[in-house]
């Protein structure tokens, strides 16, 4: 076990990212032998932390970090990476009186494979996500929290805010995902660069480097630790088979009006995998929601690890009321038919 006396000092060890998607590339010899897969236990063992805990939850062994006292703040981490992500961010709400959980998703990070996902019929991976929060605030019995989500972690804190709204005092999207995507803005798209690591069963650190940097603003480069945590993550043993997990957007303007919690969306303006103009989307569909846009020059897709003192100044702001009076919500006025 990692000793460490916080969950949120920064990580010296090479780590790994926990993917959305199982690998289905067919395993090359050469390939598992540079690069063999990690097993939950081990992978438990060199990233769980002082404050992490295990919970059996609707057929899920669900890990989660919680740490500090005060008002509860839920951190719902991004595709590839885990609740580690969040180290800095974490600290900062603890040093300033909050209660931070930070959950890793169903069979990703090290939560245990979900049951759900060995059914003949595929799960909605995003509502999934966004049940088990739900069932998380409800059995630690928090009554209402903040939430904050980065990128598809975002995703399933807009669907468990819009599906829970008594549950959801303020909500904090960064980056998020969740809008229609066509083939050329499909951020998973084919990329000339990657096609070298397309076929192997477990992806090297170099391919995580390559990834990850692309959405850090240049001349900023994924920090050495977080390629390893996505490293190891996403080749952890224990996964659920291809087509276990449906990955949809579904409706999300529908889901977006429901929302009714205050919200800060915070945006890297440079951010290649989802564009700044997304953030207007958003606030645009939230009918339901008084909303306010941050957008940061020279920030990209991890904004609270490129510039993590700037993005937690305006979420503590946020969450103790301070930028309330620029809150606005979208309204849809029907027209004057007479």
């Amino acid at each position: 076990m990692l000793g460490l006396s916080s969950a949120c000092v920064p990580i010296e060890m090479p780590t790994d990212t926990t993917a959305a998607v199982p690998a289905t590339a067919v395993p090359h010899a050469a390939d598992t032998e540079a690069h063999p897969k990690i097993s939950l236990a081990d992978l438990r063992e060199k990233y769980q932390v002082a404050s992490s805990r295990y919970i059996d939850l609707d057929g899920v062994n669900l890990h989660y970090a919680d740490e500090g006292a005060g008002q509860p703040v839920l951190l719902l981490p991004p595709s590839f990476l885990n609740f580690r992500a969040w180290d800095g961010v974490a600290q900062a709400l603890v040093d300033n009186n909050y209660r931070v959980i930070r959950p890793d998703f169903p069979s990703t990070g090290l939560s245990g494979l979900d049951a759900l996902a060995k059914g003949d019929e595929p799960v909605d991976f995003f509502n999934r996500n966004a049940e088990i929060v739900a069932k998380l605030v409800d059995e630690l019995d928090l009554g209402q929290v903040y939430v904050v989500g980065t990128s598809s972690g975002a995703m399933a804190g807009f669907r468990f805010a819009s599906y829970h709204p008594e549950m959801v005092n303020r909500l904090v999207l960064i980056n998020s995902a969740g809008l229609p995507r066509t083939r050329q803005s499909n951020p998973n798209r084919d990329r000339a660069e990657e096609r070298q690591w397309a076929r192997m069963a477990v992806k090297p650190p170099e391919y995580w480097a390559n990834l990850l940097s692309r959405n850090f603003f240049e001349p900023q480069e994924a920090p050495d630790w977080l390629v390893s945590l996505a490293y190891d993550v996403n080749r952890r043993s224990e996964e659920v088979a291809p087509g276990s997990y449906a990955f949809k957007t579904g409706d999300p303007k529908s889901i977006l009006a429901g929302v009714t919690a205050a919200t800060l969306i915070q945006w890297g303006k440079s951010n290649p995998t989802v564009v700044h103009l997304d953030a207007d989307v958003f606030e645009h569909w939230m009918t339901g929601a008084p909303t306010l846009i941050r957008k940061y020059d020279g920030l990209g897709h991890y904004p609270y690890l490129e510039n993590e003192e700037l993005i937690v100044s305006d979420i503590l702001a946020f969450l103790s009321g301070g930028m309330d009076n620029e809150l606005r919500q979208t309204l849809r006025v029907k027209p004057d038919t007479q």
